[in-house]
């Protein structure tokens, strides 16, 4: 395989929901012998989730499309494994295929307009379009726990589908905005680092040693990290934890039944090292927490008011105290990190996104129209900070896309056969 080698499956932006659909559609009708299209399940909001299967091997292999609805390179990964998975009987020897192609369509739906419209986007475009579901509310992180059982009908489709196939390796195709790639894994993988790192160089993306998520959990080589239980997977009904999970995840999921849960990110933009002082980072984080807080303060919700962008942006906002507690615990590896000026950001896009849907209905609003206008001008700045700190690079999606379906497949064929333990293939049929 070369950096070459998936360019001619892979677009020039990331899909939306109805071109994502459309293609996976396309695929099984080319190719109806190899692949089945089936809907497993449907949104909160009524969107259908479809899995194109591509029956091969005992060793099953389940790959997640947008687990987070802010990180689309994954939606471009999905039909391009799955094209390339068809054309490709080698890679179906050994392993039968379930691709997900969307884990959150209702987020999605909120997002796709920055990266349809403005790809490769700005950090502007990219925040001013942002929607980042609280945790409760993320398929990802709604898995269910001894003490957490609030599952979403998201999670609940794709608990059925592991619960049926038992895949041997299950990859959320998770993304970051800046920095480099870096993996997180249910369990101690002694190929992930390696693979990985020849991947990267190959692809050209710098591997991400310490990224902000992993601050405190066991590494497993270079950029790779245990990702551990959860609070309360053990039936601890008070545990907590900075992170802010809600639940546990795919990979936990997985791993009930023995297989091999692996997120492996993929950031939109290379960006120059953060080089802030512990106090300095602290201190940046701090003046966004009280700004962002004025903001929220500064209106008064009316009643049954659509609040979801004012949910979320709060749900940020209270990530902040938990960064300031990890640059003080850990200042080496907290101080740098690309979040330290991109979380504020996220708060002050979705604050923004929920005054222009007030505004929508209440266009004579004075107050509404002071806010919105202070929380563009401080989204602004914040924007013109990190673009002038963090220098931001558009990375090329046939290089991100492809170290991503590269990586899948590289996993799928370490993997070794012992771990296959899948006891379901659906019939080749398209619905």
């Amino acid at each position: 395989m070369t950096a070459d080698t998936f360019a001619p499956y892979i677009g020039d932006r990331p899909p939306t929901l109805e071109e994502l659909e459309r293609e996976l559609g396309k695929i099984a009708a080319e190719h109806p012998q190899v692949c089945a299209l089936r809907e497993i399940g449907r949104s909160r909001a009524g969107r259908p989730m479809t899995m194109l299967t591509i029956p091969g091997g005992h060793k099953h292999v389940l790959v997640i499309g947008a687990p987070h609805p802010n990180e689309p390179i994954g939606l471009a990964v999905i039909p391009a494994l799955a094209r390339y998975v068809a054309e490709h009987p080698e890679d179906r020897e050994a392993v039968t295929w379930h691709l997900v192609g969307c884990a959150d369509p209702d987020g999605v739906a909120a997002n796709e307009d920055w990266w349809s419209s403005t790809w490769p986007p700005t950090m502007e475009s990219y925040h001013r379009g942002m929607y980042r579901p609280p945790a409760a509310a993320q398929p990802e992180w709604t898995f269910p726990t001894k003490s957490f059982s609030a599952t979403l009908p998201e999670t609940r489709a794709l608990m059925s589908v592991i619960d049926r196939v038992r895949p041997a390796l299950t990859v959320s195709l998770h993304g970051s905005d800046t920095g480099g790639v870096w993996a997180m894994a249910s369990r101690t993988e002694p190929g992930l680092a390696p693979v990985m790192a020849a991947l990267a160089a190959q692809y050209g993306l710098p591997v991400e040693e310490t990224p902000s998520d992993c601050i405190g959990l066991p590494s497993i080589g270079t950029g790779a990290y245990l990702l551990v239980p959860p609070p309360g997977a053990d039936g601890d009904s008070n545990g907590s934890d900075d992170r802010g999970w809600a639940g546990a995840s795919s990979a936990h999921y997985t791993a009930r039944h023995g297989g091999l849960g692996v997120f492996p990110e993929v950031p939109i933009w290379a960006s120059a090292p953060l080089r802030l002082s512990p106090h300095e980072a602290i201190g940046v984080l701090e003046d966004a927490r009280h700004v962002i807080g004025d903001l929220i303060a500064g209106h008064e919700a009316a009643p049954n008011e659509e609040a979801r962008f004012l949910t979320a942006a709060k749900a940020m906002g209270s990530i902040i105290p938990a960064m300031i507690r990890n640059i003080q615990h850990s200042p080496g590896s907290g101080k740098g990190q690309d979040l330290v000026l991109l979380v504020p950001m996220r708060a002050a896009g979705m604050l923004l996104r929920h005054y222009n849907q007030l505004l929508a209905a209440n266009p004579y609003s004075n107050q509404l129209h002071e806010l919105r206008a202070t929380t563009e001008a401080v989204l602004l700045g914040w924007c013109h900070r990190a673009e002038q700190t963090l220098r931001p690079q558009p990375l090329p999606l046939s290089r991100t896309a492809g170290y991503q379906v590269d990586l899948v497949l590289a996993m799928a064929r370490t993997l070794p056969p012992e771990t296959a333990t899948g006891i379901g293939t659906p019939s080749r049929t398209t619905h």
